[in-house]
């Protein structure tokens, strides 16, 4: 309620100074454009705030619509004709592409903004067509392959010395390479595991500034094992008193039976049924609320199949 008399009487200045031709200020340039940047970097730069007007003008306050943006004038009062120096500070962060930032200047003769834009990247001399690559789906035994293109953004002799993955099962290959661009072949050996992975990889290159480029890939691979039903839908459950639920396994051929992995409950095999293997999850749950978590189906100790399962809980009578 205090604020109210506030504004009204801020409204009621404002219009009787641009009636009584108070000053207004200018922003030059009236935008940035801070080009090409990495991440994470703390950037600065300057723009000269100039009262255009023939009366003084008042700086009450420089906000920005981001937490990563800041804006400090050098003075806040200036007389007709004067001019200060606005600094803006702009962190990168991880963000990616091209951002716009708008910092507001707010004065005595209304607010000015200045648009602050600028294409983040994730190395200051490196640019690649797809930071997240895509392989499959394809199934278990079979490749897949997928291609990025990696390019130099500077002058000078350079090279592409080999490709680190974070699991054995995929491979990359410098397939082609035109002028600055690397082009990137990637592939899925079929020794990759059943399931969904995030896969991190590495570029090796000659550069002193980014020896290592490195960029993921999403790889699903399905398996020809399948659960029924999937995914588990467990019964709705009761603290402190186990629920059970029964399933098969189809089109298992390993010469051992699966090992069934699940981080709270226990599933066992416990027979064979009209299609394939039936196992029996049972979990006794220890607090109400909704869960899912996911039954991993392993050959020895290479993973062949995820399957949620959903399970509801309601509190003890």
């Amino acid at each position: 309620m205090k604020l109210f008399p506030l504004v009204i009487s801020w409204a009621l200045v404002s219009a009787v100074g641009l009636i009584n031709g108070f000053a207004q200020i200018v922003a030059e340039p009236a935008s940035l454009d801070l080009g090409r940047k990495p991440q994470n970097q703390e950037l600065k730069a300057r723009v000269m705030l100039v009262n255009k007007g023939d009366k003084p003008v008042r700086i009450f306050d420089v906000q920005a619509d981001c937490s990563c943006t800041a804006g400090t004038p050098e003075k806040s009062e200036l007389a007709p004709g004067e001019r200060t120096e606005l600094l803006i500070r702009l962190e990168t962060r991880t963000s990616q592409g091209e951002i716009v930032r708008r910092i507001a200047v707010q004065t005595s003769s209304g607010d000015v903004t200045v648009p602050v834009k600028v294409l983040v990247t994730p190395y200051e001399r490196w640019s690649l067509s797809k930071t997240l690559l895509t392989l499959g789906p394809s199934r278990q035994g079979a490749e897949a392959k997928t291609q990025t293109t990696l390019t130099y953004l500077e002058a000078g002799p350079v090279n592409v010395t080999g490709i680190e993955a974070g699991v054995p099962w995929v491979t990359g290959t410098v397939s082609e390479q035109r002028g600055r661009d690397f082009v990137l072949t990637l592939t899925k050996q079929p020794s990759a595991p059943a399931g969904n992975h995030m896969v991190t990889l590495a570029a090796l290159t000659s550069d002193d500034v980014n020896p290592r480029v490195e960029f993921s890939a999403f790889v699903a691979v399905s398996s020809s094992v399948r659960v029924k039903p999937s995914p588990l839908v467990m019964p709705v459950g009761r603290v402190g008193q186990a629920t059970r639920l029964k399933g098969e396994i189809i089109g298992w051929d390993g010469g051992l039976p699966p090992r069934l992995e699940l981080a709270r409950g226990v599933a066992t095999i416990t027979g064979t049924g009209e299609e394939g293997l039936v196992f029996e999850v049972v979990m006794t749950p220890e607090q109400p609320g909704a869960s899912t978590q996911l039954l991993r189906v392993y050959a020895g100790e290479e993973l062949q199949l995820e399957v949620p399962v959903i399970f509801r809980v309601e509190a003890a009578k």
